[in-house]
C-alpha cells in the first residue's frame, strides 16, 4: 500500500470523527476502490493499536516522570509518535493483521460517530453511532450486535457467520446487508446476496434476498417483507436515514442513535408507520423533524427524548 493512500485514509479517519464530515464525499472515496476500503480499515486498526498499547507506552518512559511534567510530556509524546510511526510502517509494508482469536472481543461506536472494523475471514463491519458488537470464534464467525450495523462479508461457503440480535439470529456465508434492532424488533435489509433469519422458537430460517427488507416484531414474532433499494441499505454511512413504511418503535431508536439521544415511544403510537428520508447532518434536528412530520409530541429531558401523541406529553400515558 502506498504512503499517499495511507495519508488520504488518515485524513478521512479524522474527518469522520467530526460533526461537519462530508459523508457523501467520504462514501464516494470509500467505494471508489477496494484499496481505499483496506487503507481506511488499516488506519482504524492503527488507532486501535495505539489505544491498546497506551499503558506500555507510558511504561516506556518511566525515567522521565521524575524530571518534571514538561519533560515527561515530551518523552510520552515522542514514544507515542514512535509507536504510531512503527504501526504506519507496518500498514504500508504488509496487509492488515487479523484480530487475535481467543477470548470474546467487544467493540463500540461512540455517540455521534460510526466505527469501521475489519474482522478475520474478510468480515467488514460498520457500526452505527452508539452501537456495539461482541466477536467470538477463531474466524470471527459469531457476533452479537446491539444497535445497528452494516456488514460486508467475503463469500466463504465453508464458514457460516452467525449474528445474534436480541432474540433473533442472522446467518450468512457472504453478502452485504444491514441490521437495525430495538428490543424485540429487527430490520434486515440486503443489498447483495442472501441471509437467513432464525425466529425465536422456530426451526430453520426465513430467507432475505438482495433487494428485500424484512421487519420482524412481536411475540410470537411476525415477519413482514418489503423492498430495499441497494443504495438505501446502510445509507446512514453516506449521511442519509431512509425509512419505508416502518413502525415508529423501530424508527425512533434509530433516529436517536444518530441524534446522540435515547428515544422512547409511547406504546399508543409505537406501531404508527413512517416513510421518509432524513439528512443526518449533525443530528441535532432529527428527532424534532420526525415529530413535526408525524404530528406527535416530542419531550426533551437532557439526553433523553420521549415521543407521544400530540397533546399528551406525559411518559407512559
Amino acid at each position: 500500500m502506498d504512503e499517499q493512500l495511507v495519508e488520504q485514509a488518515l485524513r478521512w479517519r479524522a474527518a469522520t470523527a467530526r460533526d461537519d464530515c462530508d459523508w457523501q464525499k467520504f462514501t464516494l472515496w470509500l467505494e471508489a476502490s477496494p484499496a481505499h476500503r483496506q487503507a481506511y480499515d488499516d488506519v482504524a486498526m492503527l488507532e486501535e493499536g495505539v489505544a491498546l498499547h497506551q499503558r506500555a507506552l507510558q511504561r516506556a518512559v518511566p525515567a522521565a516522570a521524575g524530571r518534571g511534567t514538561r519533560v515527561w510530556r515530551r518523552a510520552w509524546i515522542g514514544a507515542a509518535m514512535a509507536a504510531g510511526m512503527a504501526l504506519v510502517a507496518l500498514i504500508v509494508a504488509r496487509p492488515l493483521l487479523p484480530f487475535m482469536a481467543g477470548a470474546p472481543q467487544s467493540f463500540a461506536a461512540d455517540t455521534g460517530a460510526g466505527r469501521t472494523l475489519s474482522l478475520d475471514g474478510g468480515i467488514r463491519v460498520v457500526l452505527a453511532p452508539g452501537s456495539a458488537i461482541q466477536v467470538e470464534g477463531d474466524r470471527s464467525e459469531q457476533i452479537r450486535l446491539d444497535g445497528s450495523a452494516y456488514f460486508d462479508v467475503a463469500h466463504d461457503p465453508e464458514r457460516e457467520l452467525r449474528i445474534a440480535v436480541g432474540p433473533y439470529q442472522v446467518r450468512d456465508i457472504g453478502t452485504r446487508f444491514e441490521l437495525v434492532s430495538s428490543g424485540r424488533e429487527l430490520k434486515v435489509a440486503v443489498a447483495e446476496g442472501q441471509v437467513g433469519v432464525v425466529l425465536p422458537g422456530q426451526q430453520g430460517s426465513v430467507a432475505v434476498r438482495a433487494g428485500q427488507r424484512l421487519l420482524v416484531a412481536g411475540d410470537p414474532a411476525i415477519a413482514e417483507y418489503g423492498e430495499a433499494a441497494p443504495d438505501d441499505v446502510g445509507s446512514w454511512r453516506a449521511g442519509r436515514l431512509v425509512f419505508r413504511n416502518e413502525p415508529l418503535s423501530l424508527v425512533a431508536p434509530e433516529v436517536g442513535r444518530h441524534a446522540g439521544v435515547s428515544v422512547t415511544v409511547d406504546p399508543a403510537i409505537a406501531q404508527r408507520r413512517f416513510s421518509g428520508v432524513f439528512a443526518v447532518g449533525d443530528g441535532t434536528q432529527l428527532v424534532d423533524q420526525l415529530g413535526r412530520i408525524m404530528g406527535i409530541e416530542v419531550r426533551h429531558e437532557g439526553t433523553a427524548v420521549h415521543l407521544s401523541a400530540a397533546g399528551d406529553s406525559a411518559p407512559g400515558r
